[in-house]
């Protein structure tokens, strides 16, 4: 497989503050995957919020329509992102509208009674989200350096990882205290911080150390078209929507799964529920850092096979956990480590295999096509997988449905073309 040039930023300076490790990355580098972690503070919980704050006030149907009205909104805007990126906008002037839309959302949100005023919020969330995703994972791939471009990802997941741990734990003392509104307040104040830091980001190169020089006009005019035609790059896509569905359903069918009960796994309490969630959340961070390092050393087709392969097992793993007289509580356990690992490998390796399939010129599109992959999953697995578990009573089907995907993923060939050039 030809790979496509990657951006890289000469830095001979590292990062001056914190743990010895972290002085290693450059300060551009390390500065964009803090902007990262402090994103992920503020909307991580934002969605299971809108339910205990307004559960009250609008019906189950508002909350889904307003959700697939944030999705529908970050489809144009992830588009819209990409393409401006391409065409050589900064990263920086991006993440920050994508913040301030976001923090404007928030405001919106913090004290809704109808669905007009639902509506507003999650468009502006939608739009806001969109601008970000894209920009922060090019950001990476402007700062990265002379480090590896795996290992930069890895960094900047890591960062993720302590911003989700750090709003989770703000979602449960907002609910202890009684104040979940208040989440939307101090979230909108993190997203300002988030706009104006990102403006005050250290200098990168411009538009065209992207581009590795290319003027070809020609390449200037392709379109979105043109990522079919990056060799391997259409599987990396569709491994990602696998994957990410996985990542996803951790967050909304395993709690109801574990609420409920299975074949011959006992109903848990909300309580123990939660807690066998977080348990996956702790792990992440705790592995992301190792397990990044040493998945960025293989080639990136190894990496997003093997963090299938241990997708595969945890699924295979929960569809074991619900048989009677099976160690269900301990399988779970067993599946979260599983599942934690396989995210580890995927989420660095997914945003290096995209830039290295992608041209040049193609590259703001292509992390803005990776970025959609989380969309589709969000929007098409939760329904699915909820209708499954109504259907069956128990979620014995769906783990060994996801078992069998994430095995038939394993099998697409990254470094090959799924379209044929012409």
């Amino acid at each position: 497989m030809v790979a496509f040039p990657v951006a890289r930023v000469p830095s001979s300076t590292s990062f001056p503050w914190g743990a010895p490790w972290l002085q290693r990355y450059p300060p551009a580098l390390v500065w964009s995957c803090l902007l990262r972690g402090l994103a992920l503070m503020a909307i991580t919980g934002i969605g299971s919020y809108l339910g205990i704050a307004y559960g009250d006030r609008l019906s189950g149907t508002a909350l889904g329509h307003g959700f697939a009205v944030a999705a529908v909104m970050g489809v144009v805007s992830r588009w819209v992102a990409g393409r401006s990126l391409d065409s050589g906008l900064h990263w920086r002037h991006i993440l920050a509208g994508g913040g301030l839309l976001t923090a404007a959302s928030m405001m919106q949100l913090r004290d809704i009674n109808d669905w007009p005023a639902l509506l507003l919020g999650m468009a502006l969330q939608g739009l806001g989200l969109g601008l970000f995703w894209p920009a922060a994972e090019i950001a990476v791939a402007q700062t990265h350096g002379p480090v590896p471009l795996g290992k930069a990802f890895t960094l900047a997941r890591f960062c993720e990882a302590v911003g989700s741990a750090l709003g989770v734990l703000g979602t449960a003392a907002f609910t202890a205290a009684g104040r979940p509104s208040w989440a939307f307040l101090t979230a909108a104040a993190l997203l300002f911080l988030l706009a104006g830091a990102a403006l005050l980001s250290p200098h990168t190169v411009g538009r065209r150390a992207i581009s590795g020089g290319r003027t070809d006009p020609q390449r200037r005019q392709e379109s979105y078209w043109g990522l079919t035609k990056a060799p391997g790059l259409p599987a990396v896509l569709l491994i990602s929507i696998m994957a990410t569905s996985i990542i996803i359903l951790q967050q909304s069918a395993l709690p109801l799964d574990l609420v409920r009960g299975s074949l011959g796994r006992p109903a848990l309490e909300p309580v123990m529920s939660n807690l066998m969630v977080a348990v996956q959340l702790v792990l992440l961070v705790v592995m992301q850092l190792p397990v990044g390092r040493l998945v960025s050393r293989w080639p990136t087709s190894a990496g997003l096979r093997w963090s299938l392969l241990a997708f595969a097992g945890g699924q295979a793993l929960m569809t074991l956990s619900g048989f009677p007289r099976a160690p269900g509580l301990l399988l779970v356990l067993a599946a979260q480590m599983l599942t934690a690992l396989g995210t580890a490998a995927f989420l660095p390796t997914a945003s290096t295999a995209c830039l290295e399939r992608a041209p040049a010129t193609l590259q703001g599109r292509a992390m803005a096509a990776y970025s959609e992959c989380w969309a589709i999953s969000a929007v098409v697995a939760p329904p699915v997988a909820g209708w499954l578990l109504e259907t069956q009573g128990h979620g014995v089907g769906l783990w060994l449905l996801l078992t069998t995907l994430c095995l038939a993923a394993s099998r697409l060939n990254p470094d090959q073309s799924v379209v044929a050039e012409p």
